[in-house]
């Protein structure tokens, strides 16, 4: 699967823009993260994630939502998935929880970007994210 090759480095900095995009343009008070995938052919896919105010639970991680926006598109060959958190007027890279980590796991994203360290981009292979496979 070509999922599992690493993208190159300007198509993942295009997928950080775009969730950076997506989450600063949103101006709904719960939303604190958003979601991206790229799947093999170049497509993004973002999303945020829908917060409940009062019911924790009942809350969806952006990644999820991203996932299935892709899916729904009819893409099933996920390279990478990245998600930002916003910090101030900007927004900053974020490991995915253990939740979506297994989501990933279990949609076969090739790769997760963890780290953005002034540009330089830093991903992991999405079964290293896990202990067992």
């Amino acid at each position: 699967m070509s999922g599992h090759i690493r993208p190159p480095d300007n198509d993942l900095h295009k997928l950080v823009d775009a969730c950076r995009t997506t989450l600063l343009s949103c101006t709904n008070e719960l939303v604190r993260v958003a979601a991206g995938v790229l799947d093999s052919n170049g497509q993004i896919f973002t999303a945020v994630q829908a917060r409940s105010r009062n019911c924790n639970h009942c809350s969806v991680c952006a990644e999820a939502i991203a996932i299935g926006m892709a899916l729904t598109a009819g893409s099933n060959d996920l390279a990478v998935c990245t998600s930002v958190v916003r910090s101030g007027d900007t927004a900053k890279v974020l490991s995915p929880c253990g939740s979506c980590r297994e989501l990933l796991r279990d949609h076969e994203v090739g790769h997760v970007l963890v780290s953005d360290d002034h540009g330089r981009l830093t991903t992991i292979s999405t079964i290293d994210l896990l202990p067992w496979p």
